[in-house]
């Protein structure tokens, strides 16, 4: 698939999504908005473009882990995206509002449980990508051996948006 088939795939997928539904009733009037918004508990959910940017270099199909459940919202995008949703949420107030609301849209394809984020969800390993909805401070060494081969992992770290794709093993002397 080429990045312009994916751009519009995450489009359209974005836009059958109403983000309304996924941040409390005081800030709905803000859910149109290009901007984070709060959803309880020191959390957010990621301004819109954030979310398009990062789905862009996620992909699409085969099976993904999502850390950081968050509202559900991106949950429920990438239901649409992927055969397969695995989610992980540190919070277990959110992962149950979240799953809440993903249950209403009848979404079948989606798992969420509530864990650290930063060790997976290795029952369901292999990912064809991993998308990581929290700045991370170093890449997490258990999403990347989560990660199948060809697979594709988006993270922040320390502000950055790194897209790591795995490509085997190999052995090397250390760096030092």
């Amino acid at each position: 698939m080429d990045g312009q088939d994916n751009k519009e795939r995450v489009r359209a997928a974005m836009a059958a999504v109403d983000r309304a539904a996924f941040v409390p009733e005081e800030w709905r009037w803000a859910a149109g908005e290009d901007r984070p918004l709060p959803i309880g508990y020191g959390q957010t959910v990621s301004q819109p473009y954030t979310v398009a940017r990062m789905l862009e270099l996620l992909g699409s199909g085969g099976r993904v882990l999502e850390v950081g459940t968050g509202s559900g919202w991106q949950t429920a995008i990438l239901a649409r995206l992927f055969d397969k949703v695995y989610s992980v949420e540190i919070i277990p107030q959110l992962a149950r509002e979240a799953k809440f609301r993903l249950q209403k849209l009848k979404l079948k394809n989606v798992k969420i449980k509530v864990g650290d984020g930063k060790k997976g969800w290795k029952r369901y390993a292999p990912y064809d990508g991993i998308i990581v909805a929290a700045d991370a401070d170093e890449v997490p060494p258990a999403l990347v051996s989560q990660l199948a081969e060809g697979g594709r992992m988006v993270i922040p770290v320390r502000g950055e948006m790194l897209k790591i794709e795995k490509h085997g093993r190999f052995v090397f002397v250390p760096l030092v």
